[in-house]
């Protein structure tokens, strides 16, 4: 986190260190993307293509610093001050990881994240005790897809029929409720479709991604 140095990601300022714990000195946020989604927050925030494009950027930079974050979800999005801005701002980086030149990283400890946000392909391997094969940094846009679908739907998850209960059961299946989008929102339901898109390869990318929002925050 020291080396990091982003608009969209939470700055590390310091880290101190006594006999019993170490203290992460971190950039401070106003509140969460689920504090946004549940209503706990109600001030201002940036139009929802510039927020989808800065969480989108922050998480595009994490990648082309070799690393994949693993736990993209509404608890792991903040947004902060600066000035008379908000910015969103990707924090959390618990279960980091260094990715190999192809994207591909380590999975030795098997799966990590929070579970309504995985990939089918780490929900598949979780838990599982046989040898663990190596992730896709793709896991991680698959996650992303989900969150902006619960950013712009205040709450809503793109694989939920109803029941928090079922969402790891409907990734699984590939069985998507997209009809919760609002029409002005219509923008953004081709580029969650290809962020969420099951197979891991053909899974749209992060620079396809960043140019479609432009666009419309250029518009």
């Amino acid at each position: 986190m020291k080396d990091l140095n982003h608009r969209n990601v939470v700055k590390l300022y310091a880290v101190e260190e006594d006999e019993n714990f170490k203290y992460l000195i971190l950039e401070r946020g106003i509140g969460t993307v689920n504090d946004y989604c549940i209503g706990k927050y109600n001030g201002r925030m940036p139009a929802d293509p510039a927020a989808l494009y800065q969480m989108a950027d922050g998480l595009s930079y994490i990648h082309g610093r070799g690393l994949v974050h693993r736990d993209i979800s509404t608890g792991n999005v903040l947004f902060a001050l600066n000035g008379d801005e908000v910015v969103m701002k990707i924090a959390d980086f618990g279960f980091c990881k260094p990715a190999s030149e192809n994207g591909s990283f380590s999975m030795s400890e098997g799966a990590k994240g929070t579970k309504r946000f995985l990939a089918p392909e780490l929900l598949r391997i979780m838990g599982s005790s046989h040898e663990k094969p190596r992730g896709k940094i793709t896991s991680d846009i698959f996650s992303l897809g989900c969150l902006f679908f619960v950013f712009l739907t205040k709450g809503i998850h793109p694989f939920s029929d109803g029941s928090i209960h079922t969402i790891s059961l409907n990734i699984l299946s590939n069985n998507q409720f997209l009809g919760s989008l609002e029409e002005r929102h219509n923008y953004a339901l081709p580029l969650i479709q290809g962020m969420i898109e099951a197979d891991p390869e053909k899974r749209i990318t992060m620079e396809n991604v960043k140019g479609s929002l432009k666009l419309y925050i250029d518009a």
